[in-house]
């Protein structure tokens, strides 16, 4: 179960970074190509290894209709909205909306899954919330376009890992992920070719951190992260989500020398302290047999 944390607290790292990086990428790109782009990479790069590693699974009808929501919802949707919230809003407020997830998952969890939600987790999610206003310094959240259209992006992120937990118990995370990348390309890269002027032109730099973006950030953290919630579940899962904004500041600070203020520090450890609460309960680290047995039921 530790494990399943630190994995799950290692993407929203990248996730955090990612943010960064998908701003720079939008001063050369479109955000309608940058999502047929990411879901393409992903994809093709995915379903040669599955192929390679012979790990394809033949899903059922009701899988095929999951995987079609996850792949117009969780995926198209999703990332038309983050990439144009991003055109108007910054890394930071973005990453502010996203800690909206948890709330968002344990409620589609408890409506759909039938997950149980705790007071520690309720409370936990709350006092990160509290945390992240204080680290972000504000005094209230006054929502524009940009703001709206992640908060778009966050509900549809939200519904994926539903769509994803959903899937678990009868396809692998990696093949979850094969299988939704691949058809949300099949449907979006035929639109974006034929109604977009693409700039193939840019420099090599850029289509180097472009694809690291993707397959790093996008590809192989969605994996990891659906293979930590088979463990966790997705409303514990999601908790970790409220340490996105903290690690956006820590990055901020690390690559533009931005100051931290005591306010900062505080609201910070407010929000480890929210994680923490929410997560760690008695029983939480299960012994190996333990484990084992509640992945097979």
């Amino acid at each position: 179960m530790a494990r399943a944390y630190l994995t799950l607290a290692g993407c929203v790292f990248i996730w955090a970074l990612n943010y960064i990086i998908r701003q720079i990428l939008l001063q050369y790109f479109s955000p309608v190509f940058l999502s047929a782009f990411s879901l393409t990479v992903v994809s093709v790069v995915f379903l040669i290894w599955a192929c390679v590693r012979k790990r394809m699974a033949k899903p059922g009808g009701r899988d095929l209709l999951i995987l079609f929501l996850s792949a117009t919802i969780g995926l198209i949707a999703n990332q038309l909205l983050l990439f144009k919230g991003l055109q108007h809003t910054s890394a930071t407020n973005a990453s502010l909306i996203f800690c909206m997830s948890p709330l968002m998952t344990a409620g589609l969890a408890a409506l759909v899954l039938r997950e149980k939600i705790t007071w520690r987790m309720v409370t936990g999610c709350m006092i990160a919330v509290i945390g992240l206003f204080l680290a972000l310094n504000l005094k209230g959240l006054q929502f524009s376009l940009g703001d709206l259209i992640m908060l778009g992006a966050t509900f549809s992120f939200s519904c994926n890992l539903i769509f994803a937990r959903m899937l678990s118990g009868r396809l692998s995370p990696f093949i979850v992920t094969v299988y939704s990348f691949t058809l949300s390309a099949v449907i979006f890269d035929p639109f974006v070719l034929s109604l977009t002027d693409i700039r193939w032109t840019q420099p090599a730099g850029i289509w180097a951190l472009a694809f690291a973006s993707v397959i790093i950030g996008q590809g192989i953290t969605s994996a990891a992260w659906n293979k930590g919630m088979e463990t966790t579940g997705a409303s514990r899962a999601s908790i970790i989500l409220n340490l996105q904004p903290l690690m956006t500041i820590l990055l901020d600070f690390l690559i533009f020398r931005s100051t931290v203020s005591l306010q900062q520090i505080l609201g910070a450890c407010l929000v480890l302290a929210g994680v923490l609460f929410g997560t760690l309960s008695k029983g939480l680290f299960h012994s190996k047999k333990n484990v084992k047995t509640a992945l097979k039921s």
